[in-house]
């Protein structure tokens, strides 16, 4: 009788775990799509998913072992997957063209860019078109979907600026305070002049605007950071990176109870995102679909959490949906999304940014 008992038990159990998991829409065996039954067959047969692009995107090493590991456990494959670190978005995007046009194989399954990086493939139609809503009915929609299914959001990216919280001045709320003579010769932006291209598109600053805050900006810089070098920032070498590439980027630092903050600026509320795509010439075009599609799953979305520190504004159980919730709510307004689509039209803020970076590199 305890026997039978134990037994309801567990397959109540397993009831309510099948249900929690269709709920969140994983594609263990019993709930996949025929499409997504297609597609991990024909991944199994290719036996392999090569990825080669920076180490700091989809958590590097560390994420692709992770995402080996539970790819596998949920579609039931033997898949492997070898990961190479690479170079830059853009030079990798040159790079599958450039090989693409001379009937030569992608050296890589998947291409990770960001919103700015997607438009120029997107021309040069380079990259698969897959029907994601077919492999994830129910979880993925036309937000996650752009250019005819060439390309998905995989993560959100909310640019502000890192200030060191125990030797600001004063604790800043724009992007103008730090045209304020307390942080002149005490300040530093990045290298790539990242997100300025935003700032002066569309909808945000434009290019008049954003030039000339760039040109006072100018005056105020010392340094010239990667988007990776936020310690400057907490050490108090720098006062602030002002903008950043990605607010995500010093939470380990604030865990860990370093004097940094990320401000998310008043004049300067916006989300953007990274992309993932299969290249047209890729080697294992079923595979890199099939990582792909993981990564939109609630597993995938939190191996990015736990080795990237972002996830996807578009899920409902992510913490960037709750982040960007609660920066809205905050400043009673909704940010701009300056997605690819966006970044397709936004000529006059990439040629304002070519202009700002000669401002800033050449101060």
């Amino acid at each position: 009788m305890m026997a039978g008992h134990t037994r309801r038990i567990a397959a109540r159990a397993f009831a309510v775990a099948m249900a929690t998991a269709t709920i969140a829409g994983t594609t263990h065996a019993a709930e996949m799509s025929p499409a997504m039954k297609s597609l991990v067959a024909a991944a199994q047969k290719e036996g392999e998913i090569v990825l080669t692009f920076g180490e700091g995107a989809v958590g590097g090493v560390e994420g692709a072992r992770k995402i080996e590991a539970k790819l596998n456990q949920v579609f039931g494959t033997k898949i492997k997957v070898t990961y190479t670190p690479g170079p830059s978005m853009p030079a990798m995007a040159s790079q599958i063209a450039m090989l693409q046009a001379a009937k030569q194989p992608s050296p890589t399954d998947v291409y990770v860019g960001w919103s700015r990086h997607m438009p120029s493939l997107h021309k040069r139609k380079a990259l698969l078109a897959v029907d994601w809503k077919a492999l994830l009915p129910g979880r993925v929609d036309d937000r996650i979907v752009e250019f005819d299914g060439t390309m998905v959001k995989i993560v959100t990216s909310i640019p502000g600026v890192f200030y060191n919280t125990k030797l600001a001045p004063f604790r800043p709320e724009r992007m103008t305070d730090f045209l304020k003579p307390e942080w002149k010769g005490k300040i530093a932006s990045t290298t790539y002049s990242a997100n300025f291209d935003v700032l002066a598109g569309p909808g945000m600053w434009g290019p008049e605007k954003a030039i000339d805050y760039a040109k006072k900006l100018s005056g105020q810089i010392t340094g010239l950071l990667r988007c990776n070098e936020s310690e400057r920032i907490s050490s108090g070498e720098f006062l602030a990176m002002v903008p950043n590439c990605a607010g995500r980027d010093v939470e380990d630092q604030i865990k860990k109870g370093a004097p940094i903050a990320n401000l998310t600026p008043h004049d300067f509320l916006v989300k953007n995102y990274t992309y993932l795509a299969v290249p047209k010439n890729a080697m294992h075009p079923s595979a890199g679909t099939l990582f792909i599609a993981f990564i939109l799953t609630p597993e995938g979305q939190s191996i990015l959490w736990d080795t990237w520190g972002s996830d996807l504004d578009l899920f409902p159980e992510t913490n960037l949906h709750a982040e960007v919730a609660r920066i809205e709510a905050n400043y009673g307004e909704k940010l701009m999304t300056a997605d690819a689509t966006w970044q397709l039209g936004n000529d006059s803020g990439n040629q304002a940014w070519s202009e700002i970076n000669k401002i800033l590199s050449t101060r």
